[in-house]
């Protein structure tokens, strides 16, 4: 189970609290037994005392004032007297010629009494409440202190969300993000080199933008003139070719650009319900194939009900791109394209690629063979994940036939 870092530090927090918490109720503790020690000892002490006085003949001449010397002072109220003598607890006994001695603990207070034939006294210790006075205002500083230091953190540590949801428009293609910070400590360090590196990385996106569709716009205006001067020549086959030729440059300069919207995450799918035969239609079209030769080298076997929800500019590129990849590097310069339940099927024969299909996934891949797979592949994996489909890949050895599956798990037939 996730737990975010805030969690973790709560669950420290309330962990040293218990700790504290049962530290200084071990240490009360051990001060009301040190102190009932102590008073213990004070107690024994004077009747020790007193038991050698006696020995040695000698009596003292007023017993209050002996026991005074020990820090004990007679209770003159003698109702808080019964219930000293009926409610409180007996911690020990001792009896000294004739005269007995009872050390008596009542309502965290330590009292000494002296009952012989002749009368009863009841001293009470002085200073033997339970003074823990100190110790508890030690635990409520303490308590301040993790108390202060949990608010402190967890306020040094809230930035990290709003940075978070911060990346996460970024890595949606929102680059106008600000998450500049005015705090001093490394939190903010982090954020503010994440802001410098958005600036710097949006400039740099920008730039490029400007410079391809400035080449691209570049480029239409003389494709424009060119198919103008065509319209002009006599020769008929002539002006057929080259109409064709701008019409093939100015695709390809349309297909360029929604390339670039594509890899910079400016473009907006229009995703609806089409039949997939007209996407089909559209993508041969894209290839530009000579009507001699498009029947030879695309072979079409797909169900006429069958539809799909999609970018038809987009889907058509994608399928464009793997028909052209399918010609160019088949043996018979031919590819079939046919449809399964929930998928489209993309197969061409040819010998086995020396290296792993994910490798043509990834741009300019073209070095690694003499004719190359370019931006196809990479372009058309984009597209699939843009649809949420999915493209699958095997190579059926011994028939040499390279297979490509687009996945589109809600195509159906109408």
């Amino acid at each position: 189970m996730r737990q975010s870092l805030s969690t973790k530090i709560t669950i420290i927090f309330v962990f040293s609290l218990l700790l504290l918490g049962m530290f200084f109720t071990l240490l009360v503790k051990y001060q009301d037994e040190k102190n009932i020690e102590y008073m213990k000892q004070r107690q024994f002490q004077s009747v020790n005392y007193l038991f050698t006085l006696y020995r040695n003949n000698y009596t003292p001449k007023n017993i209050e004032e002996y026991f005074h010397t020990f820090g004990l002072k007679k209770i003159e109220n003698s109702v808080l007297k019964k219930l000293i003598l009926t409610r409180g607890v007996v911690l020990f006994r001792k009896t000294i010629n004739f005269n007995r001695f009872s050390s008596i603990k009542y309502n965290d207070r330590y009292y000494l009494l002296v009952d012989n034939m002749m009368a009863s006294v009841l001293l009470e210790s002085q200073g033997a409440k339970s003074n823990d006075e100190q110790l508890w205002i030690g635990f409520i500083i303490a308590l301040i202190i993790f108390i202060s230091m949990y608010v402190s953190i967890l306020r040094s540590i809230s930035p990290l969300k709003e940075l978070s949801l911060k990346i996460r428009e970024f890595a949606s293609g929102n680059m106008q993000i600000d998450c500049k910070s005015e705090q001093d400590d490394e939190i903010a360090e982090v954020a503010n080199e994440f802001n410098e590196a958005v600036k710097k990385i949006s400039s740099l996106m920008n730039s490029r933008q400007l410079f391809l569709r400035t080449i691209m716009h570049e480029l239409k205006t003389p494709i424009g003139k060119g198919r103008i001067v065509s319209e002009m020549l006599d020769d008929e086959k002539a002006k057929k070719r080259l109409i064709a030729i701008f019409e093939r440059l100015e695709i390809l300069i349309n297909e360029f650009s929604k390339i670039e919207q594509l890899v910079s995450k400016s473009y907006t799918p229009n995703f609806r319900e089409y039949n997939l035969v007209h996407i089909m239609e559209h993508s041969i079209d894209l290839l530009m194939l000579d009507s001699e030769k498009r029947d030879q080298s695309v072979v079409v076997d797909i169900d006429s009900e069958f539809s799909i929800r999609a970018d038809f500019e987009l889907m058509a590129l994608a399928m464009k791109n793997l028909m052209d990849n399918a010609i160019k590097h088949s043996l018979n310069k031919k590819v079939e394209v046919r449809t399964e339940e929930e998928a489209i099927v993309f197969e061409n024969r040819g010998e086995k690629l020396p290296l792993s299909i994910d490798e043509y996934f990834k741009p300019f891949v073209s070095g690694h063979l003499k004719k190359g797979l370019g931006l196809g592949l990479y372009i058309v994996n984009n597209i699939v994940q843009l649809h949420n489909f999915e493209l699958n890949y095997k190579y059926i050895e011994d028939k040499k036939i390279h297979q490509f599956k687009i996945i589109t798990e809600e195509g159906k037939i109408a």
